[in-house]
């Protein structure tokens, strides 16, 4: 699966071919009275990189990530528990001071926010752990890919100002829908 987070470039879609289904799609009502096009995209197992259904909260047929075992997070090698605790008092002192003296975060002076960036970028590298790269934290290297896919996905309709989402007969069927004045 080609990562469409590092190449802006790739398309899932061919948007000129969708705006001319879309385009000679019927044009009807739904309950709220909106007029709609909607034209049918695929089914959910096969348009997606894993192939699976399933929700966050029931993810048994996803294979775990091998980096991190499904956990989301692996150790970090640089990890140092007393500088991490001391980076963040730092950063909590400085926000602190910078609330008191600026009040709301829009106010702050340029010096105070470089301040606090540099604490919490301090605190990223010395936490314990960290985020899993290979999964994004979703314990699982489907479910990252299958999230890229979704996020393309919104973006690329955005462009047409459609949306995804599911049929109300089959809930693996994905359908593409727009508005129309």
């Amino acid at each position: 699966m080609p990562d469409y987070r590092k190449n802006k470039d790739l398309k899932l879609l061919d948007l000129v071919k969708l705006q001319q289904q879309l385009d000679s799609s019927e044009i009807y009502e739904d309950e709220d009275g909106n007029k709609l096009q909607t034209v049918y995209l695929g089914d959910i197992r096969s348009i997606t990189p894993s192939g699976k259904v399933y929700t966050p909260f029931a993810h048994s047929n996803v294979k775990p990530c091998e980096r991190c075992k499904g956990e989301g997070t692996i150790k970090n090698k640089r990890g140092k528990k007393h500088n991490y605790k001391r980076a963040i008092k730092r950063d909590l002192q400085l926000t602190e001071q910078a609330i008191n003296k600026h009040g709301c975060y829009m106010y702050w002076s340029t010096n105070a926010l470089r301040k606090v960036e540099k604490y919490r970028k301090q605190q990223e590298h010395w936490q314990q752990y960290k985020t899993c790269v290979e999964c994004g934290g979703l314990g699982s290297l489907e479910a990252r890919l299958d999230q890229d896919f979704w996020e393309q996905l919104e973006m690329e309709l955005d462009e047409i100002e459609a949306y995804s989402h599911g049929s109300e007969s089959d809930g693996c069927d994905v359908m593409v829908s727009r508005s129309v004045d």
